[in-house]
């Protein structure tokens, strides 16, 4: 595990249900509204998880706003695996550009644009990034959770992000963690909520009416 930095916003969530009546799996994502969504910005699959039809299960995930960029690859079905990543603040930027034996750096984080994480490219060739948030229950190697997909940043361009914590939950089975929505979910979330309003730790349990077959989350005491 590693440590958050001082100050840092930790959100322990639990995702808990007993008894759906079916197999039901959740999807956790940040895809609200912003400029360039689906365009240039693509939301990434954070987590999906499976309750089954009977019994009582539960998940556990953390977020927290310690940020960073990423050098990503998109392979197969869309998804994202993190070649390289640096840690970065809201307000700051680094560069990413090419040692002299090729290899990908970060450079030492300058200051920005208020409240925007920004990544510029300068190493002659295009780039896949990603932002994320570091997840402290995981060790720093894995790198950022990946939140937010920039394809082909060109040479010379900037990837710019506002990393608004506003989570999205669907009910959805066709997509997989660190996936790449290249097109909006067609089904309404059941859940949008900004973790930074939560408190540290929240429960929320999942329910399915078995008349009309519609799913709710509820904010419920840890």
């Amino acid at each position: 595990m590693q440590s958050t930095p001082p100050g840092a916003i930790v959100r322990n969530l639990t995702f808990q249900s007993e008894n759906l009546g079916r197999d039901t799996t959740i999807l956790l994502v940040f895809d609200t509204d912003m400029e360039g969504l689906y365009d240039t910005i693509y939301p990434v699959v954070w987590k999906t998880f499976t309750f089954p039809k009977t019994d009582w299960y539960s998940y556990n995930v953390t977020y927290s706003d310690d940020l960073g960029f990423s050098k990503v690859r998109i392979g197969n079905r869309n998804l994202l695996d993190t070649l390289g990543h640096f840690k970065l603040k809201p307000g700051q930027k680094t560069t990413l550009s090419l040692n002299d034996d090729d290899d990908l750096r970060f450079s030492l984080p300058v200051n920005g644009t208020n409240d925007y994480l920004t990544a510029e490219n300068e190493t002659g060739f295009h780039q896949d990034l990603a932002v994320g948030f570091y997840d402290p229950s995981r060790t720093f190697t894995y790198g950022p959770a990946p939140m937010l997909f920039f394809k082909e940043v060109g040479n010379g361009s900037k990837a710019t992000a506002q990393c608004k914590p506003v989570l999205r939950i669907y009910v959805e089975s066709d997509y997989r963690e660190t996936e790449v929505l290249v097109d909006a979910i067609k089904s309404t979330a059941i859940l949008e909520q900004d973790l930074h309003q939560l408190f540290r730790n929240t429960v929320f349990n999942l329910e399915r009416n078995m008349l009309t077959g519609r799913y709710k989350l509820t904010k419920t005491k840890p």
